[in-house]
């Protein structure tokens, strides 16, 4: 959307006022007495105080699409809008993409405006907008770091603390390989009157403020450092508040081939099968963009990636490049790292153009409308949508059906509260994916090792995790645990996230739309929505279902390459005996048997116990 300065917003409203006039419709709801009288009080203060009340609230104001009713490209809404005492017109976003394609009732408004008003009167205009208009919180976006969440049961056993208690300081030096001190470390520690977290220093070390006595009533100490190492968590650590507590991380060894030269497939992309196919399928002239914290181009492996824009700073066309969150850099790694001799991870699609929109931190429900019009610009083919929100946004979803209407496939995670599909991945017409990890692909010690639901383990190891959302909503799951790509800085890091479970299948469809000849024929390589239907549809069918398991957990499986109809010759195609085996094929075929996730000549096919005893040394089965 193009962003319209209202420069005659504010004189509008210094005349209005003069003249002491109401505006008409909505606005006569509001009346002299909403005006808030100064507080006497706060006006002897010292004027480098300033007293703490609730802050207006920003609203989207646009228009529903009604069947049979073409949006007019001005409404007198909004107009009035402006002259209403007490708003501040913050920007106006232009619809462009609708212009592209005839209007139809799904393809939204001409324009939203974001407005700054108290909340009283936000309510007021909510309460009184006519039918066709919407007014709704222009929310903030957010986003999960999954190096916080921890779960809650100790809170409910942590004794409260009625009266403040003396706090003694706890201290901790990290170090990596040959004893190198790791800067930039998070330390967090859990337990009553926690979690507190730190910031390690150029030397390794950082201190806590603590309740605890000489360490006792701390459940767990948990350190993610800033790359290139294993995240270490230990639970019931012994630690010394009079000394250093040390902690030593292991080197993160990023997946390489089995032979000189074979491309460093990760875990992941080894059971969706990108390690099967052709390396000249590489998703080359799909256009993808990923909607999130930004992606440090200056990464060896991503500097092909020169598209982006930061819509929290004005479309600034640089500061894009800047990713305090890391999640941006790491799921472009995932989409598209470079193919390349020395690459240390390949990405799904490495010769896909990537476009980058920066949304997080900072950014709010329009500034993910104007990336997504944005992306209907710039005619992209897959767009992933990394944040999320609290509330459900009308305009947000519309603009995600117009999205689609131009042939755009909007790809999300599912979330990462362990709760129910977050926004916007409850939209219809999005791809929700889930998160599932694999046994064996981390350390122990590790929070990766605690993100299993024991009771929802396949046979190979695969299983679905106590943090990814769940619900009717979620279509696939993909791989999200431990999963190893590329953050800001030059390293690497194993995170976890239903994002990364995403990043997953965008790479996976740009392939399809690359190289599927279904894809690429007349019918369904136009820009249009059953090309979104289509690529859906692949994906479903060529998923491989998770054995007795609520789809809801994980849709209709995990994507195969493999498996996808029409792909790949006849001669490269597993048949269901060859993938799964006879006997579970002959279950499959008379319908007694959903087939689990799978791995063509995997050990665990023949001996269900095994997956029990790795259970059991993983401190998952009891």
């Amino acid at each position: 959307m193009a962003e319209q300065k209202d420069d005659q917003g504010q004189a509008a409203k210094q005349a209005q006022s003069r003249k002491g006039t109401q505006s008409s419709g909505a606005a006569e709801q509001f009346t002299a007495q909403d005006r808030a009288a100064p507080d006497p009080t706060i006006a002897n203060t010292d004027k480098t105080s300033a007293a703490v009340v609730r802050r207006k609230q920003r609203y989207l104001i646009g228009f529903r699409s009604l069947p049979g009713i073409t949006p007019l490209p001005s409404d007198p809404f909004l107009e009035r809008l402006a002259q209403m005492d007490g708003v501040e017109i913050i920007r106006r976003l232009r619809c462009r993409g609708s212009q592209a394609i005839a209007m139809t009732p799904t393809t939204g408004p001409h324009e939203i405006v974001v407005a700054r008003m108290d909340e009283q009167r936000g309510t007021a205009l909510r309460q009184n907008a006519p039918p066709h208009v919407i007014v709704e919180l222009d929310a903030p976006l957010g986003y999960s770091d999954m190096a916080i969440p921890e779960p809650m049961s100790w809170q409910l056993t942590a004794p409260a603390m009625p009266f403040p208690r003396p706090r003694r300081e706890l201290r901790f030096r990290i170090l990596g390989e040959d004893d190198r001190p790791l800067a930039n470390a998070v330390v967090n520690l859990y337990g009553p009157g926690f979690p507190a977290q730190t910031v390690t220093d150029s030397s390794g070390q950082a201190s806590l403020q603590t309740y605890a006595v000489d360490g006792a009533g701390i459940h767990a100490v948990y350190v993610r450092p800033a790359a290139d190492y294993w995240e270490r968590y230990i639970q019931n650590p012994s630690l010394e508040a009079e000394q250093v507590n040390v902690i030593r991380l292991s080197p993160l060894h990023r997946n390489s081939g089995s032979f000189p030269g074979e491309r460093p497939y990760s875990w992941g992309q080894r059971i969706m099968k990108f390690d099967r196919v052709s390396t000249d399928w590489n998703g080359v002239g799909t256009k993808i963009g990923i909607i999130d914290s930004g992606c440090d181009s200056s990464h060896p492996l991503l500097r092909q990636i020169v598209r982006g824009l930061d819509l929290t700073r004005d479309k600034d066309p640089q500061s894009w490049k800047s990713d305090e969150l890391g999640q941006g850099t790491h799921c472009a790694g995932i989409v598209a790292a470079s193919a390349v001799a020395s690459s240390d991870i390949v990405g799904c699609a490495p010769a896909s153009e990537v476009h980058v929109f920066k949304v997080v931190p900072g950014g709010h429900f329009s500034d993910l409308i104007d990336a997504l019009d944005e992306c209907i610009e710039r005619r992209l083919d897959i767009v992933q949508i990394g944040v999320s929100g609290e509330q459900f946004s009308e305009l947000v979803a519309q603009k995600i059906a117009e999205a689609r209407l131009h042939g755009i496939a909007s790809v999300v995670g599912a979330g990462n509260t362990g709760g129910a599909v977050q926004f916007p991945g409850n939209v219809p017409g999005v791809l929700t994916v889930s998160a599932v990890g694999k046994l064996g692909e981390y350390p122990q010690d590790t929070r990766h090792a605690h993100r299993a639901l024991p009771q929802l383990i396949a046979l190979p190891g695969i299983y679905a995790t106590n943090f990814s959302c769940s619900g009717p909503q979620v279509g696939v799951c993909a791989p999200g645990v431990a999963v190893i790509s590329s953050v800001p800085g030059g390293g690497y890091a194993a995170w976890d996230g239903s994002s990364m479970a995403a990043a997953h299948v965008v790479g996976f469809s740009a392939l399809l739309l690359s190289h599927h000849p279904m894809l690429q024929s007349i019918n369904y390589g136009a820009r249009a929505d059953q090309r979104v239907s289509v690529l859906y549809d692949f994906l479903r069918a060529a998923a491989i279902p998770y054995a007795q398991v609520d789809p809801n957990r994980v849709g209709a499986g995990c994507p195969d390459l493999q498996q996808v109809p029409g792909l790949l010759p006849n001669g490269q195609q597993f048949s269901s005996q060859q993938f799964y085996g006879a006997g579970i094929a002959a279950g499959m075929s008379a319908g007694s048997l959903q087939a689990p996730f799978a791995l063509p000549g995997a050990p665990y096919l023949g001996n269900p116990m095994n997956a029990i005893l790795q259970l059991r040394a993983a401190g998952l089965w009891v």
